[in-house]
């Protein structure tokens, strides 16, 4: 279990943007031997291969066309983002105060923003550069790996009721300073003159870029018992890790096994590489076309295929009980959450959960159906957005954690580890 964790420890502290997760993705299934296609290229699909594909070089589709594929198999598909709440760099961003570097951002998601104050921050995302013609800008990833910004609190002394609770301003209180200056005029492009210097290129070859500000604290096994993993960003790598692994070492041959990593999540899925959009039906149509499987086949299968929506769920915080629901409340290392609610903020229903706590039973994979308080309305994934437009059986689950959206999560080992099982089995024995 240890192991699983450092593990998923390593993946987050490379996946620092949500371009860095598809290329930490894509190394591991590289590793594991998968087969890079290109959406503008002709397919040639055979029954015991394997495929990636990023089709906008952030959502990333594997699958596998098992070795005994028939058109009669089902589908099985495991999702989850690759975005997480935080500060994204506006275009234009130095501005200064008195001689205080500061850099122009605006809020990305839901994120608890207190948490953001007096942690090293740093920079990562893709930067795009001229091109050989204007509609072929030339992208390059940049992460600068070192604590380059900060957002100080305002002491106690000048603001008293600190502890009690204040309101923040998005644009005021979250602007991250960066250093201090002697010469204003020569760093009046400080962050573009970074960009420059990192990728070794001129400022005038940089045409735009979209850059995250991220927590550089290293994660950690934290606990008495080691029974914690402490770090940024485990809302959702610790999913994105599960379905990699899922995929990787499951053991099934039969049918076709899919990952589906997209971005966006955290503003809603509505971009043309979210889930609502009509990305993945368009993969998955692809796949059976160049399977010799006309469109009236396809759509039978889709409809006999099951989806699980990864995505990390509500732990009991022991210091406030009282949020959470009376008779469903989940702990961090008493299982997956298999999470339920009728008003389709999650997908699935009675029959799903059904399937899924025959399979956790028949792995010796604890799991707790956890609802949410009735008078609270909670957040939504991206597994009932995806099942608008991809109508098959799905259901969402996932990793109990503390602090949801702080720039500092917590999640238990055990967890970690029988969430990778979970896919693996769902993959190997559904």
């Amino acid at each position: 279990m240890i192991s699983t964790a450092k593990r998923l420890i390593n993946t987050i502290s490379k996946s620092t943007s949500p371009f860095h997760t598809t290329v930490e993705a894509i190394n591991q299934l590289n590793n594991a031997g998968f087969e890079e296609l290109l959406w503008d290229s002709d397919w040639c699909l055979v029954p015991g291969n394997k495929y990636y594909i990023t089709p906008f070089n952030t959502t990333l589709f594997a699958f596998k066309i098992n070795e005994n594929f028939n058109k009669s198999d089902i589908i099985k598909i495991a999702t989850a983002h690759i975005d997480n709440p935080g500060l994204r760099i506006k275009a234009n961003p130095e501005h200064f105060q008195d001689n205080y570097m500061k850099v122009n951002t605006e809020i990305y998601g839901g994120a608890i923003l207190s948490t953001w104050f007096d942690r090293p921050l740093s920079i990562a995302g893709r930067v795009f550069l001229k091109g050989e013609t204007h509609t072929t800008p030339k992208m390059e990833l940049v992460d600068f790996r070192k604590p380059l910004l900060m957002i100080p609190n305002l002491s106690i002394h000048m603001n008293r009721s600190v502890n009690d609770g204040i309101a923040l301003n998005n644009q005021i209180d979250i602007i991250p300073v960066a250093g201090i200056t002697s010469n204003k005029e020569k760093d009046n492009h400080f962050i573009t003159d970074l960009i420059a210097d990192k990728l070794n290129v001129t400022i005038d070859e940089i045409l735009s870029y979209e850059l995250c500000v991220y927590n550089c604290e290293n994660g950690c096994i934290a606990g008495v018992n080691d029974e914690f993993i402490m770090a940024p960003r485990i809302d959702n790598i610790s999913s994105v890790q599960a379905c990699l692994t899922g995929i990787i070492e499951s053991d099934c041959t039969n049918g076709i096994d899919l990952i589906a990593l997209f971005d966006h999540e955290e503003v809603g899925s509505r971009s043309k590489n979210g889930a609502a959009s009509n990305l993945l039906p368009f993969v998955l149509e692809r796949i059976y076309n160049k399977l010799g499987i006309n469109r009236d086949e396809y759509l039978k299968s889709v409809l006999k295929g099951f989806f699980l929506s990864l995505d990390v769920a509500h732990a009991t915080n022991p210091n406030h009980p009282e949020k959470y629901d009376i008779t469903s409340r989940v702990q961090v290392n008493d299982g997956i959450a298999l999470k339920s609610t009728s008003k389709q903020n999650y997908c699935g229903d009675g029959e799903t959960n059904a399937i899924l706590q025959s399979l956790a039973k028949e792995h010796d994979i604890p799991y707790v159906v956890n609802y949410l308080r009735s008078d609270s309305v909670g957040g939504s994934t991206l597994g009932s957005i995806l099942s608008c437009v991809l109508p098959m059986k799905c259901a969402d689950l996932g990793a109990p954690i503390f602090a949801m959206h702080s720039a500092m999560e917590t999640m238990g080992v055990n967890d970690q580890y029988n969430l990778e099982r979970f896919t693996k089995a769902f993959f190997t024995s559904l």
